[in-house]
This record gives C-alpha cells, structure tokens and sequence, in this order.
C-alpha cells in the first residue's frame, strides 16, 4: 500500500482537457461560473460506498440550484478511471475545489465537512 502512494505522490497527474471541464454542466444552468467537479468512486458491493452516495446526495441536496456537478463511477465497471485518478481505496470523493485535487476517503458520515468545502468553494467563486 505504502508503495502505490508513493507512486501517486511521484506521478505527474496529466492536466485536465478543456472538454473534461465543460462536460457536466452546471445545476444551475450558469455556463459562466465553473463548476465544482465531484467524483464518487463506489464498489457496486460495499455497504460502506451505498452509504457514501446517500449521504453525499443528502448534502448536495442542500446546494441544489448551486454549481455543482457529481460524477458517480463504479471500479468494477472502469478501474482505469481511478488510476487516473490516483484512487486505491473505494468510497473515494475526489474535487478539484480549490485547485489541487482533494481525496476524500471512507462513507462521508460526517456532513460537516463536505458542507464546509462546498460552502467555501461557491464562496470563492461570487
């Protein structure tokens, strides 16, 4: 395990393509802010990734009409997508909120913090 991070932290992460960024359009229909980008990796068998997405969706459900787009992608189906994304472990959130990406692991139970950097994130956009 300690090797496969080592190998994300080395790794130069290929810059995202103009038509990657533009391809969810935003909640709210505003083309001219850009959105949050969400990733939600699950596995189509863990309990613990169920739980993620519902409780994402809960707090998402409070930034409706805001930009914010979620990817959801099941590893079983795309395991080349996390490598992309340097993901090893599932549930993963990974967003680029405020530049670099951030990974977020585990059932995301504690609401406060996606509250928090969303609430920062459209902050730093008005």
């Amino acid at each position: 395990m300690a090797e496969a991070a080592e190998r994300r932290r080395q790794a130069p992460t290929p810059p995202r393509s103009k038509a990657a960024r533009s391809s969810g359009a935003s909640l709210d229909g505003n083309a001219n802010k850009p959105a949050i980008e969400l990733v939600l990796y699950v596995s189509s068998v863990s309990a613990h990734s169920t739980a993620a997405l519902r409780n994402l969706r809960q707090v998402l459900a409070n930034f409706a009409g805001r930009s914010v787009t979620l990817t959801v992608h099941d590893l079983s189906k795309d395991p080349q997508r996390a490598e992309r994304d340097g993901v090893h472990f599932t549930p993963s959130l990974v967003t680029n909120v405020h530049g670099p990406k951030t990974w977020i692991v585990g059932h995301l139970g504690n609401p406060q913090v996606l509250q928090t950097l969303l609430e920062s994130a459209l902050e730093s956009q008005e």
